[in-house]
């Protein structure tokens, strides 16, 4: 055994001081040597025979210390862990402090531990369901939307208006009249935006008609290359060709063209039912959200770096994956959604991490409250719900999922999943939908009995409550165990991506 001293730094931090018995330091020791005598080519000696003074005079003896306290920090930090009663999350920083033959050795390690907080007084508390209902200017817009697909583009002859299309040629050049390539197109069809803006290109071409010729100033925005950024340029837009878009009425002959309907009413009728269903859906799978949420604000608890950093890791790792499966590179992906600066995308990443992670960290206390447990059929359910939503064969997923290095994520989900359950069934929700929500676990278990999982047999049967130390990262956005899975703790924001 070792002995371990437990040093509290903050409330998710410990540093364990771990002293190790004289003769396991030297075995250790002793290990390590004749693993890189073997692997050490020494004049004069064979491999793996090389003495220890040797082989240090060759590699340093403090190289020789080092391989053999990191070989053998493993098993005294686990042995410490047990010792102190210690619950890590994350990977240690590890530190030798003194490791020599015939000493004691004293190593280090300061990890990450869940905070201790009290359970938030939840039951009985009221959360209002997330909207469900289609109003009518989400069906007219709708209706607009298929419009617009058979919308006709026409040539006019009147000077150009917002909304309408214009096409433009456009050449920049610098005060010194050098033309700018990157900023100067050749016939281009140009939209002018409906509401007003500040582009001076926009204001410059409302009011012109074909064959106009204007000019104007503007300075290049920060979404331009860095010499480009900045720079003050002058404009000269060549008008073509003033064109309008006409939408077609909504009527009985739009109907008959967009549709199988042979009126207006009834594909206005069937456009509020399928808005209807695909709203209620969304809404009820994002009360599990919202009601974590709503928990997880009750109180405020200090979050582990390791696990808020992991979370952001993944995200990031995430729409990096979505980005290059869209055809997109990273550059142009900053670009859409942050403007151009990375550090907007990294700080919006980072409030995520911290609210998933803070959902994570009070719903598992709230499971180890309330005593849930994860059987082996509730591991067989979950399989088969994340099957459902990653269209894969249940049974290929099952022995995917059930692999040492994955079976901690799915019991991971199993139980936040039935904890969630739980806290549903304690709370108060009002505005709920006319119809009882459906089980979605009744839905899955519907399917032929040869597509379902209903047992699973895992070779390693960890903790339940202790799973979820560990936040969900898969290495790819498409592993059954990503926090987009359906009872992942994530904030409403994310169920609807």
């Amino acid at each position: 055994m070792v002995t371990t001293a437990v040093e509290k730094i903050d409330d998710t931090t410990v540093k364990l001081s771990i002293t190790v018995e004289a003769d396991r330091v030297t075995r250790a020791i002793d290990d390590a040597t004749r693993r890189l005598a073997g692997s050490v080519k020494i004049p004069g000696f064979r491999p793996g025979k090389a003495p220890l003074k040797v082989l240090e005079s060759r590699l340093g003896k403090g190289a020789v210390l080092e391989e053999a306290a990191r070989d053998a920090f493993p098993a005294f930090y686990s042995e410490a862990l047990q010792e102190a009663e210690i619950e890590p999350v994350g990977q240690p920083r590890f530190d030798v402090e003194s490791f020599e033959r015939g000493q004691e050795g004293i190593l280090t390690a300061t990890v990450d531990v869940r905070p201790a907080f009290d359970v938030p007084e939840y039951a009985g508390m009221t959360i209002e369901h997330p909207e469900w209902e289609v109003t009518d200017d989400e069906v007219d817009a709708k209706l607009d939307d298929m419009r617009e697909r058979f919308a006709e583009v026409d040539t006019v002859e009147r000077p150009a208006q917002p909304g309408d299309f214009v096409t433009v040629t456009l050449t920049g050049k610098r005060p010194d009249g050098t033309v700018v390539d990157e900023v100067s197109v050749e016939d281009q069809l140009y939209q002018i935006p409906a509401d007003e803006t500040d582009s001076e290109l926009d204001k410059a071409l409302v009011g012109a008609e074909a064959g106009a010729i204007v000019s104007f100033s503007d300075e290049l925005g920060p979404d331009y290359p860095e010499e480009l950024a900045g720079l003050q340029l002058d404009f000269t837009a060549i008008v073509k060709e003033v064109k309008t878009k006409t939408l077609p009425d909504l009527d009985d002959d739009f109907a008959l063209t967009a549709s199988e309907f042979d009126t207006i009413d009834e594909l206005r009728a069937d456009v509020r039912e399928q808005l209807s269903t695909e709203k209620l859906q969304m809404a009820r799978a994002n009360l599990r959200g919202t009601v974590v949420e709503a928990v997880a604000d009750l109180v405020e608890i200090p979050l582990p770096e390791s696990l808020v950093e992991e979370e952001q890791r993944f995200r990031l790792n995430r729409i990096a994956h979505q980005a290059e499966q869209s055809g997109i590179d990273f550059e142009q992906f900053i670009q859409i959604v942050a403007g151009g600066d990375p550090q907007v995308l990294i700080d919006q990443l980072r409030a995520e991490a911290e609210q998933t992670v803070k959902a994570q960290l009070v719903v598992d206390e709230i499971g180890q409250a309330a005593g849930i447990t994860v059987e082996q059929a509730d591991l067989g359910h979950e399989v088969t719900r994340q099957a459902m939503r990653l269209g894969r064969d249940p049974q290929e997923l099952a022995q995917l999922m059930t692999q040492p290095d994955r079976i901690g994520a799915l019991y991971a989900d199993a139980y936040r999943r039935k904890t969630i359950d739980h806290i549903l069934a304690s709370v108060e929700i009002t505005n709920v939908p006319p119809e009882p929500e459906p089980d979605e676990l009744d839905e899955a278990l519907a399917t032929p009995d040869d597509t379902v999982v209903t047992d699973v047999e895992a070779p390693v049967a960890p903790d339940a409550a202790a799973s979820p130390d560990s936040p969900d990262s898969p290495d790819s956005p498409d592993s059954p165990d990503s926090p987009d899975s359906p009872d992942s703790v994530d904030s409403p924001e994310d169920d609807e991506e």
